[in-house]
Protein backbone atom coordinates (compact mmCIF):
# COMPACT_ATOMS: atom_id res chain seq x y z
CA UNK A 1 0.00 0.00 0.00
CA UNK A 2 2.85 2.52 0.86
CA UNK A 3 4.63 1.42 -2.25
CA UNK A 4 1.33 2.22 -4.05
CA UNK A 5 0.63 5.37 -2.78
CA UNK A 6 3.84 6.97 -2.56
CA UNK A 7 3.91 6.59 -6.49
CA UNK A 8 0.51 7.26 -7.14
CA UNK A 9 -1.34 9.49 -4.80
CA UNK A 10 -1.15 13.12 -6.13
CA UNK A 11 -1.31 15.46 -3.36
CA UNK A 12 1.68 14.40 -1.35
CA UNK A 13 3.92 16.59 -2.54
CA UNK A 14 1.22 19.33 -2.17
CA UNK A 15 0.31 18.07 1.23
CA UNK A 16 3.80 19.10 2.42
CA UNK A 17 4.22 21.96 1.17
CA UNK A 18 0.74 23.35 2.13
CA UNK A 19 0.25 21.98 5.43
CA UNK A 20 3.81 20.66 6.49
CA UNK A 21 3.30 16.98 6.80
CA UNK A 22 5.89 14.95 4.62
CA UNK A 23 4.11 11.68 4.99
CA UNK A 24 6.90 9.59 2.77
CA UNK A 25 9.31 10.96 5.30
CA UNK A 26 7.48 8.63 7.96
CA UNK A 27 7.86 5.14 6.24
CA UNK A 28 9.77 3.58 8.65
CA UNK A 29 7.70 4.99 11.82
CA UNK A 30 4.83 3.22 9.71
CA UNK A 31 6.58 0.40 9.45
CA UNK A 32 7.01 0.16 13.12
CA UNK A 33 3.76 1.01 14.23
CA UNK A 34 1.82 -1.87 11.85
CA UNK A 35 4.78 -4.70 12.96
CA UNK A 36 3.24 -3.32 16.84
CA UNK A 37 -0.15 -4.37 16.14
CA UNK A 38 -1.24 -7.47 18.32
CA UNK A 39 -4.90 -8.20 16.51
CA UNK A 40 -6.85 -7.38 13.92
CA UNK A 41 -8.39 -4.19 15.22
CA UNK A 42 -5.38 -2.37 15.77
CA UNK A 43 -4.07 -3.38 12.65
CA UNK A 44 -6.86 -1.89 10.79
CA UNK A 45 -7.07 1.25 12.73
CA UNK A 46 -3.44 1.65 12.27
CA UNK A 47 -3.86 1.27 8.47
CA UNK A 48 -6.49 4.20 8.62
CA UNK A 49 -4.44 6.37 10.89
CA UNK A 50 -1.48 6.22 8.49
CA UNK A 51 -4.24 7.13 5.49
CA UNK A 52 -5.83 9.78 7.69
CA UNK A 53 -2.29 11.20 7.95
CA UNK A 54 -2.35 12.17 4.45
CA UNK A 55 -5.20 14.37 5.27
CA UNK A 56 -7.46 14.60 1.95
CA UNK A 57 -11.16 13.41 2.23
CA UNK A 58 -11.18 10.88 -0.43
CA UNK A 59 -7.90 8.87 1.36
CA UNK A 60 -9.62 6.12 3.31
CA UNK A 61 -10.26 2.10 4.04
CA UNK A 62 -13.64 1.65 2.01
CA UNK A 63 -17.00 1.32 3.92
CA UNK A 64 -19.81 -0.53 2.56
CA UNK A 65 -22.09 2.28 1.23
CA UNK A 66 -18.75 3.07 -1.12
CA UNK A 67 -18.01 -0.61 -1.50
CA UNK A 68 -21.42 -1.10 -3.22
CA UNK A 69 -21.35 2.29 -5.01
CA UNK A 70 -17.83 1.07 -6.89
CA UNK A 71 -19.43 -2.66 -7.81
CA UNK A 72 -22.15 -1.23 -9.42
CA UNK A 73 -19.54 1.58 -11.36
CA UNK A 74 -20.09 0.99 -15.19
CA UNK A 75 -18.55 -2.19 -15.97
CA UNK A 76 -16.14 -0.38 -18.41
CA UNK A 77 -14.27 0.65 -15.46
CA UNK A 78 -12.73 -2.82 -15.22
CA UNK A 79 -9.78 -1.63 -13.10
CA UNK A 80 -12.18 -0.89 -9.89
CA UNK A 81 -13.99 -3.85 -10.61
CA UNK A 82 -10.77 -5.89 -10.64
CA UNK A 83 -9.98 -4.61 -6.94
CA UNK A 84 -13.63 -4.85 -5.44
CA UNK A 85 -13.38 -8.48 -6.74
CA UNK A 86 -10.07 -9.42 -4.54
CA UNK A 87 -12.58 -8.72 -1.12
CA UNK A 88 -16.31 -9.13 -0.56
CA UNK A 89 -19.15 -7.31 1.60
CA UNK A 90 -18.79 -9.22 4.63
CA UNK A 91 -15.02 -8.37 4.72
CA UNK A 92 -15.49 -4.89 3.80
CA UNK A 93 -18.07 -4.20 6.69
CA UNK A 94 -15.97 -5.98 9.44
CA UNK A 95 -12.93 -4.10 8.64
CA UNK A 96 -14.63 -0.53 8.64
CA UNK A 97 -16.97 -1.26 12.06
CA UNK A 98 -13.31 -1.49 13.25
CA UNK A 99 -12.53 1.74 11.84
CA UNK A 100 -15.66 3.47 12.80
CA UNK A 101 -15.70 2.08 17.04
CA UNK A 102 -11.94 3.86 16.50
CA UNK A 103 -13.45 7.29 15.70
CA UNK A 104 -16.85 6.76 17.42
CA UNK A 105 -17.51 8.36 21.36
CA UNK A 106 -18.99 5.83 23.44
CA UNK A 107 -23.07 5.57 23.18
CA UNK A 108 -24.82 8.87 24.31
CA UNK A 109 -21.26 10.22 25.44
CA UNK A 110 -20.45 13.96 24.85
CA UNK A 111 -18.63 16.96 25.97
CA UNK A 112 -20.64 19.46 27.73
CA UNK A 113 -20.31 22.16 25.06
CA UNK A 114 -20.45 22.11 21.16
CA UNK A 115 -19.08 24.68 18.78
CA UNK A 116 -18.18 24.79 14.71
CA UNK A 117 -15.54 26.31 12.81
CA UNK A 118 -16.94 29.72 12.12
CA UNK A 119 -15.37 32.80 10.55
CA UNK A 120 -11.86 31.40 11.50
CA UNK A 121 -12.89 30.50 15.20
CA UNK A 122 -14.68 27.88 17.15
CA UNK A 123 -18.04 29.40 18.20
CA UNK A 124 -19.79 27.39 20.74
CA UNK A 125 -23.20 27.53 19.93
CA UNK A 126 -24.59 24.82 22.52
CA UNK A 127 -23.04 24.69 26.58
CA UNK A 128 -25.40 22.12 29.15
CA UNK A 129 -26.87 24.33 31.92
CA UNK A 130 -24.96 22.91 34.54
CA UNK A 131 -21.58 23.62 32.56
CA UNK A 132 -23.03 26.81 31.79
CA UNK A 133 -24.17 26.94 35.48
CA UNK A 134 -21.10 25.94 36.89
CA UNK A 135 -18.21 28.55 34.60
CA UNK A 136 -20.76 31.65 33.74
CA UNK A 137 -20.32 30.72 30.19
CA UNK A 138 -22.87 31.17 27.09
CA UNK A 139 -23.12 30.33 23.56
CA UNK A 140 -21.53 32.80 21.69
CA UNK A 141 -18.12 32.75 23.65
CA UNK A 142 -15.53 31.11 21.60
CA UNK A 143 -12.46 28.31 21.97
CA UNK A 144 -9.06 29.74 22.64
CA UNK A 145 -7.55 27.36 24.22
CA UNK A 146 -6.87 23.31 24.56
CA UNK A 147 -4.64 22.11 27.36
CA UNK A 148 -2.91 25.06 27.58
CA UNK A 149 -2.56 25.04 23.64
CA UNK A 150 -3.95 27.62 20.99
CA UNK A 151 -7.13 25.87 19.90
CA UNK A 152 -5.69 25.91 16.21
CA UNK A 153 -2.71 24.24 16.86
CA UNK A 154 -4.40 21.74 19.47
CA UNK A 155 -6.32 20.60 16.08
CA UNK A 156 -3.94 21.02 13.97
CA UNK A 157 -2.18 18.29 16.30
CA UNK A 158 -4.88 15.69 15.69
CA UNK A 159 -3.68 15.10 12.41
CA UNK A 160 -4.03 10.85 11.94
CA UNK A 161 -7.31 10.92 14.28
CA UNK A 162 -9.66 12.30 11.91
CA UNK A 163 -9.84 13.74 8.54
CA UNK A 164 -9.36 17.84 9.08
CA UNK A 165 -10.44 20.62 6.74
CA UNK A 166 -8.07 23.09 5.19
CA UNK A 167 -9.37 26.50 5.47
CA UNK A 168 -7.95 28.81 2.40
CA UNK A 169 -8.56 31.86 3.41
CA UNK A 170 -7.01 31.53 7.00
CA UNK A 171 -4.40 29.18 5.81
CA UNK A 172 -4.91 26.78 8.58
CA UNK A 173 -6.51 22.90 9.69
CA UNK A 174 -9.48 23.23 11.17
CA UNK A 175 -12.62 20.78 12.36
CA UNK A 176 -15.97 21.67 11.14
CA UNK A 177 -17.28 20.83 14.62
CA UNK A 178 -14.99 20.85 17.60
CA UNK A 179 -14.70 16.92 18.23
CA UNK A 180 -11.96 15.96 20.00
CA UNK A 181 -11.02 12.25 20.41
CA UNK A 182 -12.49 10.49 23.32
CA UNK A 183 -9.26 9.60 25.84
CA UNK A 184 -11.22 9.30 28.59
CA UNK A 185 -9.44 12.36 30.66
CA UNK A 186 -11.31 15.62 30.42
CA UNK A 187 -10.11 18.89 28.39
CA UNK A 188 -9.21 21.56 29.68
CA UNK A 189 -10.83 24.65 27.46
CA UNK A 190 -10.32 28.17 27.43
CA UNK A 191 -13.18 30.28 26.63
CA UNK A 192 -13.46 33.72 25.57
CA UNK A 193 -16.19 36.09 25.45
CA UNK A 194 -17.24 38.73 22.77
CA UNK A 195 -15.28 41.86 25.58
CA UNK A 196 -12.33 39.56 25.64
CA UNK A 197 -12.54 38.46 29.27
CA UNK A 198 -11.82 34.34 29.23
CA UNK A 199 -12.30 31.60 31.43
CA UNK A 200 -10.97 28.47 32.11
CA UNK A 201 -12.91 25.11 32.45
CA UNK A 202 -12.85 21.53 33.06
CA UNK A 203 -14.48 19.84 30.51
CA UNK A 204 -15.17 16.33 31.22
CA UNK A 205 -17.58 13.24 28.85
CA UNK A 206 -21.09 13.53 30.08
CA UNK A 207 -23.96 11.61 29.36
CA UNK A 208 -26.31 13.69 27.07
CA UNK A 209 -29.83 12.59 27.45
CA UNK A 210 -31.86 14.07 24.07
CA UNK A 211 -29.78 14.70 20.77
CA UNK A 212 -28.20 17.97 19.96
CA UNK A 213 -28.54 19.05 16.25
CA UNK A 214 -25.08 20.66 14.67
CA UNK A 215 -25.94 23.60 12.85
CA UNK A 216 -25.93 22.61 9.36
CA UNK A 217 -28.19 24.13 6.48
CA UNK A 218 -30.27 24.34 4.98
CA UNK A 219 -32.89 25.10 8.23
CA UNK A 220 -34.79 21.89 6.85
CA UNK A 221 -31.95 19.66 6.61
CA UNK A 222 -33.17 17.25 9.46
CA UNK A 223 -36.42 17.35 7.95
CA UNK A 224 -35.71 16.01 3.95
CA UNK A 225 -37.25 12.33 3.39
CA UNK A 226 -35.66 12.64 -0.11
CA UNK A 227 -32.45 13.36 -2.45
CA UNK A 228 -34.53 16.42 -3.52
CA UNK A 229 -35.81 19.00 -2.40
CA UNK A 230 -37.89 22.07 -4.41
CA UNK A 231 -40.03 24.88 -3.22
CA UNK A 232 -40.54 28.19 -4.78
CA UNK A 233 -39.72 31.18 -2.30
CA UNK A 234 -40.55 35.57 -1.95
CA UNK A 235 -43.95 34.86 -3.40
CA UNK A 236 -43.27 33.19 -6.89
CA UNK A 237 -40.06 35.71 -7.53
CA UNK A 238 -37.61 32.92 -6.76
CA UNK A 239 -37.57 29.46 -7.25
CA UNK A 240 -35.11 26.64 -4.43
CA UNK A 241 -33.65 23.64 -4.58
CA UNK A 242 -31.44 21.66 -2.63
CA UNK A 243 -29.88 18.40 -3.43
CA UNK A 244 -28.26 15.85 -0.57
CA UNK A 245 -25.91 14.22 -3.41
CA UNK A 246 -24.97 13.46 -6.67
CA UNK A 247 -26.73 10.43 -7.32
CA UNK A 248 -25.03 7.31 -9.63
CA UNK A 249 -26.69 8.45 -13.02
CA UNK A 250 -27.47 5.14 -13.84
CA UNK A 251 -30.04 4.66 -10.97
CA UNK A 252 -31.01 8.71 -10.52
CA UNK A 253 -34.00 8.04 -13.36
CA UNK A 254 -36.88 9.12 -10.53
CA UNK A 255 -34.80 12.24 -9.24
CA UNK A 256 -34.56 13.15 -12.98
CA UNK A 257 -38.75 13.60 -13.53
CA UNK A 258 -38.74 15.62 -10.64
CA UNK A 259 -35.88 18.00 -11.45
CA UNK A 260 -37.51 18.29 -15.11
CA UNK A 261 -40.79 18.51 -13.43
CA UNK A 262 -40.09 21.50 -11.70
CA UNK A 263 -38.05 23.14 -13.93
CA UNK A 264 -41.15 22.92 -16.70
CA UNK A 265 -42.86 24.30 -13.89
CA UNK A 266 -39.91 27.96 -12.52
CA UNK A 267 -39.95 28.27 -16.48
CA UNK A 268 -40.83 31.33 -15.73
CA UNK A 269 -39.84 32.32 -12.55
CA UNK A 270 -36.88 35.11 -12.60
CA UNK A 271 -34.20 33.63 -10.41
CA UNK A 272 -33.57 30.50 -9.48
CA UNK A 273 -31.26 28.81 -6.18
CA UNK A 274 -29.67 25.12 -6.27
CA UNK A 275 -28.63 25.00 -2.57
CA UNK A 276 -25.31 22.67 -2.92
CA UNK A 277 -24.47 23.17 1.04
CA UNK A 278 -23.95 19.90 2.89
CA UNK A 279 -23.69 17.72 -1.06
CA UNK A 280 -20.86 15.36 -0.30
CA UNK A 281 -20.65 14.27 -4.14
CA UNK A 282 -21.05 11.59 -6.14
CA UNK A 283 -21.56 11.28 -9.75
CA UNK A 284 -20.50 14.02 -12.20
CA UNK A 285 -23.22 12.43 -14.51
CA UNK A 286 -25.75 13.66 -12.21
CA UNK A 287 -25.17 17.56 -12.44
CA UNK A 288 -24.07 17.33 -15.90
CA UNK A 289 -27.10 16.05 -17.56
CA UNK A 290 -30.01 15.87 -15.14
CA UNK A 291 -29.58 19.73 -14.21
CA UNK A 292 -27.11 21.63 -16.84
CA UNK A 293 -27.96 20.54 -19.90
CA UNK A 294 -31.92 20.82 -19.38
CA UNK A 295 -31.85 24.09 -18.19
CA UNK A 296 -28.66 25.55 -20.11
CA UNK A 297 -29.96 27.66 -23.26
CA UNK A 298 -26.43 27.42 -24.82
CA UNK A 299 -23.22 25.36 -25.04
CA UNK A 300 -21.44 26.00 -21.96
CA UNK A 301 -17.79 25.81 -21.29
CA UNK A 302 -15.46 24.73 -19.09
CA UNK A 303 -11.95 25.07 -18.62
CA UNK A 304 -10.47 22.00 -16.85
CA UNK A 305 -6.40 20.83 -15.81
CA UNK A 306 -5.11 17.94 -14.53
CA UNK A 307 -2.25 15.86 -13.87
CA UNK A 308 -1.83 12.81 -12.64
CA UNK A 309 2.05 10.93 -11.40
CA UNK A 310 3.89 8.87 -12.69
CA UNK A 311 3.61 5.75 -11.03
CA UNK A 312 2.69 2.73 -13.24
CA UNK A 313 -0.57 1.93 -10.89
CA UNK A 314 -2.45 4.58 -11.77
CA UNK A 315 -2.23 4.27 -15.08
CA UNK A 316 -5.20 1.56 -16.12
CA UNK A 317 -7.37 3.68 -13.50
CA UNK A 318 -7.40 6.50 -15.68
CA UNK A 319 -6.90 5.25 -18.98
CA UNK A 320 -10.53 2.78 -18.26
CA UNK A 321 -12.00 6.17 -16.77
CA UNK A 322 -11.18 8.23 -19.71
CA UNK A 323 -12.79 5.53 -22.37
CA UNK A 324 -15.94 4.76 -19.88
CA UNK A 325 -16.97 8.63 -19.80
CA UNK A 326 -15.61 9.54 -23.29
CA UNK A 327 -19.44 9.42 -25.11
CA UNK A 328 -21.40 10.98 -22.09
CA UNK A 329 -24.36 12.10 -24.17
CA UNK A 330 -24.13 16.47 -25.22
CA UNK A 331 -20.74 16.23 -24.24
CA UNK A 332 -17.59 17.43 -25.75
CA UNK A 333 -14.12 17.80 -24.43
CA UNK A 334 -10.70 19.20 -26.58
CA UNK A 335 -7.38 18.71 -24.50
CA UNK A 336 -3.98 19.24 -24.93
CA UNK A 337 -0.85 17.69 -23.16
CA UNK A 338 2.21 20.26 -22.45
CA UNK A 339 5.36 19.03 -21.46
CA UNK A 340 6.62 20.84 -18.08
CA UNK A 341 9.20 22.93 -20.07
CA UNK A 342 6.71 24.60 -22.27
CA UNK A 343 4.34 25.45 -20.06
CA UNK A 344 6.25 28.62 -18.21
CA UNK A 345 6.13 30.26 -22.42
CA UNK A 346 2.19 29.33 -22.33
CA UNK A 347 1.26 30.71 -18.84
CA UNK A 348 0.33 33.67 -17.88
CA UNK A 349 3.20 35.37 -15.41
CA UNK A 350 -0.05 35.28 -12.36
CA UNK A 351 -0.88 31.32 -13.92
CA UNK A 352 2.49 30.14 -13.84
CA UNK A 353 2.69 31.48 -9.77
CA UNK A 354 -0.55 30.06 -8.89
CA UNK A 355 0.35 26.68 -10.17
CA UNK A 356 1.23 24.41 -7.89
CA UNK A 357 4.96 23.67 -8.11
CA UNK A 358 5.29 20.00 -8.05
CA UNK A 359 3.12 19.35 -11.00
CA UNK A 360 6.49 20.88 -13.08
CA UNK A 361 8.80 18.21 -11.78
CA UNK A 362 9.55 14.54 -12.27
CA UNK A 363 6.64 13.12 -10.27
CA UNK A 364 4.16 14.03 -12.25
CA UNK A 365 3.06 13.08 -15.84
CA UNK A 366 2.99 16.30 -18.29
CA UNK A 367 -0.36 18.09 -17.18
CA UNK A 368 -3.86 17.82 -19.40
CA UNK A 369 -5.81 21.55 -20.22
CA UNK A 370 -9.19 21.20 -22.00
CA UNK A 371 -11.98 22.49 -22.64
CA UNK A 372 -15.21 20.75 -22.27
CA UNK A 373 -18.23 21.93 -23.78
CA UNK A 374 -22.18 20.89 -22.44
CA UNK A 375 -24.76 21.35 -24.92
CA UNK A 376 -28.35 22.17 -24.57
CA UNK A 377 -30.60 19.63 -24.80
CA UNK A 378 -33.57 21.73 -24.97
CA UNK A 379 -35.55 20.00 -22.17
CA UNK A 380 -36.14 23.22 -19.89
CA UNK A 381 -34.46 26.37 -21.29
CA UNK A 382 -34.35 28.59 -18.17
CA UNK A 383 -33.60 32.23 -18.84
CA UNK A 384 -33.49 33.54 -15.22
CA UNK A 385 -31.09 34.36 -12.83
CA UNK A 386 -29.02 31.09 -11.76
CA UNK A 387 -27.55 31.62 -7.59
CA UNK A 388 -25.55 28.39 -6.59
CA UNK A 389 -25.11 28.06 -2.44
CA UNK A 390 -21.70 26.60 -1.38
CA UNK A 391 -20.18 26.14 1.78
CA UNK A 392 -17.15 23.60 3.86
CA UNK A 393 -19.62 20.56 3.37
CA UNK A 394 -19.32 20.63 -0.59
CA UNK A 395 -17.07 18.12 -2.28
CA UNK A 396 -16.29 16.12 -4.82
CA UNK A 397 -18.80 15.63 -7.31
CA UNK A 398 -20.84 18.36 -5.65
CA UNK A 399 -16.94 20.42 -5.79
CA UNK A 400 -16.77 19.70 -9.43
CA UNK A 401 -20.50 21.32 -9.86
CA UNK A 402 -19.31 24.49 -8.35
CA UNK A 403 -16.18 24.79 -10.35
CA UNK A 404 -17.81 24.27 -13.76
CA UNK A 405 -20.47 26.98 -12.50
CA UNK A 406 -17.23 28.75 -11.69
CA UNK A 407 -15.26 28.15 -14.46
CA UNK A 408 -18.60 28.72 -17.34
CA UNK A 409 -20.08 31.80 -15.81
CA UNK A 410 -23.43 29.75 -15.59
CA UNK A 411 -24.18 30.63 -12.64
CA UNK A 412 -23.23 32.86 -9.40
CA UNK A 413 -21.41 31.33 -6.11
CA UNK A 414 -22.87 32.61 -2.87
CA UNK A 415 -21.58 31.78 0.34
CA UNK A 416 -18.51 30.17 2.02
CA UNK A 417 -15.63 28.48 0.48
CA UNK A 418 -16.38 24.73 -0.63
CA UNK A 419 -14.52 21.72 1.06
CA UNK A 420 -12.25 20.77 -2.33
CA UNK A 421 -10.71 17.78 -4.06
CA UNK A 422 -13.05 18.56 -7.34
CA UNK A 423 -12.68 17.62 -10.55
CA UNK A 424 -10.54 15.04 -12.28
CA UNK A 425 -11.46 11.33 -12.18
CA UNK A 426 -13.09 8.60 -10.20
CA UNK A 427 -10.54 7.77 -7.75
CA UNK A 428 -8.88 4.97 -7.68
CA UNK A 429 -8.62 1.68 -4.73
CA UNK A 430 -6.53 -0.69 -4.04
CA UNK A 431 -6.91 -4.15 -2.04
CA UNK A 432 -4.44 -5.05 0.34
CA UNK A 433 -3.60 -8.81 -0.63
CA UNK A 434 -3.77 -10.62 3.08
CA UNK A 435 -5.91 -8.38 4.98
CA UNK A 436 -8.77 -8.04 2.02
CA UNK A 437 -9.02 -4.22 3.40
CA UNK A 438 -10.22 -2.13 0.53
CA UNK A 439 -8.54 1.86 0.19
CA UNK A 440 -9.67 4.35 -2.06
CA UNK A 441 -7.14 7.30 -3.19
CA UNK A 442 -7.88 10.18 -5.45
CA UNK A 443 -6.52 9.91 -8.58
CA UNK A 444 -5.82 13.65 -9.84
CA UNK A 445 -4.70 16.59 -9.22
CA UNK A 446 -7.34 18.87 -10.40
CA UNK A 447 -6.78 22.64 -11.06
CA UNK A 448 -9.19 25.50 -10.89
CA UNK A 449 -9.52 28.06 -13.65
CA UNK A 450 -6.99 30.25 -12.40
CA UNK A 451 -4.30 27.56 -12.53
CA UNK A 452 -4.30 26.75 -8.73
CA UNK A 453 -4.69 23.69 -7.31
CA UNK A 454 -8.38 22.51 -6.13
CA UNK A 455 -7.27 20.71 -3.10
CA UNK A 456 -5.19 23.92 -1.91
CA UNK A 457 -7.64 26.63 -2.67
CA UNK A 458 -10.91 24.85 -3.17
CA UNK A 459 -13.57 27.02 -4.89
CA UNK A 460 -13.99 30.53 -4.20
CA UNK A 461 -17.52 31.75 -4.03
CA UNK A 462 -18.39 34.92 -6.05
CA UNK A 463 -19.88 36.32 -3.48
CA UNK A 464 -18.56 35.30 0.31
CA UNK A 465 -20.95 34.92 2.98
CA UNK A 466 -20.51 33.51 6.35
CA UNK A 467 -22.99 32.67 8.39
CA UNK A 468 -23.14 34.86 11.14
CA UNK A 469 -22.38 33.87 14.57
CA UNK A 470 -25.96 35.15 15.84
CA UNK A 471 -27.69 33.26 13.32
CA UNK A 472 -26.67 30.48 14.03
CA UNK A 473 -27.09 30.74 17.83
CA UNK A 474 -30.48 31.64 17.36
CA UNK A 475 -30.86 28.33 15.44
CA UNK A 476 -29.65 26.13 17.74
CA UNK A 477 -31.81 27.65 20.22
CA UNK A 478 -34.76 26.82 17.91
CA UNK A 479 -34.08 23.36 17.37
CA UNK A 480 -33.04 22.58 21.04
CA UNK A 481 -36.67 24.08 22.10
CA UNK A 482 -38.56 21.69 19.60
CA UNK A 483 -38.63 23.96 16.08
CA UNK A 484 -39.29 22.08 13.50
CA UNK A 485 -38.50 23.78 9.69
CA UNK A 486 -40.35 22.46 6.99
CA UNK A 487 -38.21 24.63 4.47
CA UNK A 488 -35.49 26.40 4.27
CA UNK A 489 -36.03 29.67 6.66
CA UNK A 490 -33.54 33.33 5.19
CA UNK A 491 -34.79 34.32 9.42
CA UNK A 492 -31.99 31.78 10.30
CA UNK A 493 -30.18 31.44 7.51
CA UNK A 494 -27.27 34.12 6.74
CA UNK A 495 -26.17 32.71 3.25
CA UNK A 496 -29.57 31.96 2.36
CA UNK A 497 -30.93 35.38 3.01
CA UNK A 498 -28.30 37.14 1.49
CA UNK A 499 -28.38 35.32 -1.96
CA UNK A 500 -32.09 36.07 -1.52
CA UNK A 501 -31.48 39.68 -1.53
CA UNK A 502 -29.27 39.42 -4.38
CA UNK A 503 -31.32 37.18 -6.47
CA UNK A 504 -34.74 40.33 -5.88
CA UNK A 505 -32.60 42.98 -6.48
CA UNK A 506 -30.50 41.93 -9.83
CA UNK A 507 -33.82 40.42 -11.15
CA UNK A 508 -35.69 43.54 -10.42
CA UNK A 509 -32.92 46.07 -11.93
CA UNK A 510 -33.35 43.13 -15.61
Amino acid sequence: MFDVLKDNHPYLALKKRVEGYDWVAHESEFESAITATKNDKEFVQTIQRILLLINNGHTSVIGPDLFNLIKNLPEELTPWHNEAAKTDEETVARWFDMVVESMAYPQNQALPFMARYNQGKYLVYWISDDFSRRYKVDPGCVISKVNDMDVHDFVANLRGETWLYYDPQYKRLYMRDFLPPYKGAPYQVTFENDKGGTVEATASFQRITKPIYPPEFPTNIWQLGSNIYTAILEEGRVAYIHIFEMTQYQSSQLEREILLSFFEEIKDVPALIIDMRNNSGGDDRFWMLNIVRPLAREPLNEFQGAAIRTGEYIKPFMEANAEAFSDVEGLTSLGMQLTQKDIPSILTPEELENLPPEILGPDFEPPVFSMTTIEPSGECPYKGKIYVLTGPGVFSSAESFCMFCKSSGWATLVGEYTGGDGGGSTPAMITLPNSKIPVFFPSTLSLNPDFTANEETHTAPDVLVEPSPEDIIRYLKALTEGKKFSMPDPNYDTVLKECLRLALEETEAR
